[in-house]
């Protein structure tokens, strides 16, 4: 989901779980015929916990760490894309651009940095049956890792034609990196409205909602995917000042690399901010 544009110091936690649906491979024989289609599920979750502290109106710092992992659902998909996981941090400034009473731009710097770690089955059992037996290689090919890092330079835009109904709006630009690949630059692009049932006349709960949609042309995370749509969905409590709290639905459209189809995730979170 897109950030908060605005100034403001406070603390999120996030907890997520889902699954990306039929992930496939074609079995062909020398001439390139498709012989058989093998497909299957793979599981995700991933936590995330992160601190923004404003400095001044104008100045906000940001820290974020976090965790996420992704499982087969059966042998297939376990074989074919193996066990990963990563951990990271990011670390970012906030600067306020210009504001009126409806309208904010700001910009924003991001640098974050992942360890992956990937435990490929598949390398691991060819090597054992080429060689005929495990020794050190065999064991250096079961588990791969490696640190990837990304810098990003965005533009926030906030708009809030009235007290209910706000638009935000990201465009940035990074150079990073992806697991066991060079540096490459990456562009991200974000909107996203949301409406505050609270705000609205003769409606009398504190509800929120918000609707989103942002692009990026290879993962922020360092995994081996491009061309990343994703659409939100979030539903809040925002009826007491200090703290609310949602349900979001995320839905992704990628393309994986071990993959000759596109595959799509839905990742259920819950989602905590707390300012003080």
């Amino acid at each position: 989901m897109i950030d908060n544009p605005f100034i403001t110091t406070y603390v999120k936690t996030s907890v997520g779980a889902g699954a990306a649906v039929d992930l496939k491979s074609y079995v062909k024989d020398l001439q390139g015929n498709v012989l058989d289609t093998l497909s299957g599920d793979l599981s995700f979750v991933s936590m995330n916990l992160k601190f923004q502290l404003a400095i001044t109106d104008w100045l906000a710092i940001n820290a974020s760490y976090g965790g996420s992992g992704r499982l087969g659902n059966n042998a297939y998909t376990i074989l074919t894309s193996g066990i990963s996981y990563a951990t990271g941090y990011v670390l970012g400034a906030k600067i306020k651009i210009w504001k009126n009473e409806q309208m904010m731009l700001s910009g924003s710097v991001d640098y974050n940095s992942s360890k992956i770690f990937l435990y490929s089955i598949y390398d691991f059992v060819k090597d054992v049956v080429e060689s005929g037996g495990i020794d050190s290689s065999s064991r250096d090919n079961l588990l791969e890792k490696d640190d990837v890092s990304s810098t990003f330079l965005s533009f926030n835009y906030a708009y809030a034609p009235t007290d209910w109904c706000g638009i935000l709006a990201v465009a940035g630009w990074g150079v990073g990196q992806t697991f066991k690949n060079k540096d490459k630059g990456n562009a991200r692009f974000g909107l996203a409205a949301s409406i505050d049932f609270d705000n609205i006349k003769y409606v009398g709960f504190p509800i929120g909602l918000l609707v989103g949609v942002k692009y990026n042309s290879f993962s922020e995370s360092g995994e081996n995917t491009t061309n990343i749509l994703t659409y939100s969905f979030r539903i809040g409590y925002t009826g007491h000042k200090d703290f609310d709290i949602g349900l979001e639905n995320t839905y992704k459209s990628l393309n994986y690399r071990l993959s000759e189809d596109k595959i799509n995730t839905i990742l259920t979170a819950i989602k905590v901010r707390y300012y003080f």
